[in-house]
C-alpha cells in the first residue's frame, strides 16, 4: 500500500535562510578562487615549482568561480520562489494566464550576478 504525504511548501523564512547560506557559500568560493590565483602567481616566480602547477591552480580557480556563480543562481531561484509565494493572493495558484507579453510580476527580483574575472583569468 502506498500513501502519499501532503506536499508542504517551505516557509518564507526557510527560503530566505537558505538563499543567504548559498550567497555566503558563493562568497567563500570567490575567496578560494582569489587565493588560488594569488598562489599561482607566486609560484610562477618560483623556478623550483613544477610547470603544471600554475595551469592546474588556474583551472581550480575557474572551477571555484563557476561554483560561486551556480550558488548565486540557486540563491536567486530561492528568492524568486519566495517572491512568488508572497505575491500570490490567497485563493490563487500563481499560474500564468497564458497570455504572451505579460510580465511575471517579479518586480523585486534581484538581477543575475554576472561573471567575475580575477587577474585576467576569464
Amino acid at each position: 500500500m502506498v500513501t502519499e504525504s501532503p506536499r508542504t511548501t517551505p516557509r518564507a523564512a526557510e527560503l530566505l535562510d537558505r538563499a543567504a547560506g548559498l550567497r555566503a557559500d558563493a562568497e567563500l568560493m570567490d575567496g578560494y578562487a582569489r587565493r588560488l590565483v594569488a598562489t599561482a602567481q607566486a609560484l610562477s616566480a618560483c623556478s623550483a615549482a613544477p610547470a603544471h602547477t600554475r595551469p592546474a591552480l588556474t583551472r581550480q580557480a575557474a572551477a571555484c568561480r563557476r561554483a560561486a556563480g551556480q550558488l548565486r543562481a540557486a540563491a536567486a531561484v530561492l528568492l524568486t520562489a519566495h517572491l512568488r509565494t508572497d505575491a500570490v493572493p490567497s485563493g490563487r495558484t500563481g499560474r500564468s494566464s497564458g497570455r504572451a507579453g505579460r510580465s511575471s510580476g517579479l518586480a523585486g527580483r534581484p538581477p543575475a550576478a554576472g561573471p567575475r574575472s580575477y587577474d585576467g583569468i576569464a
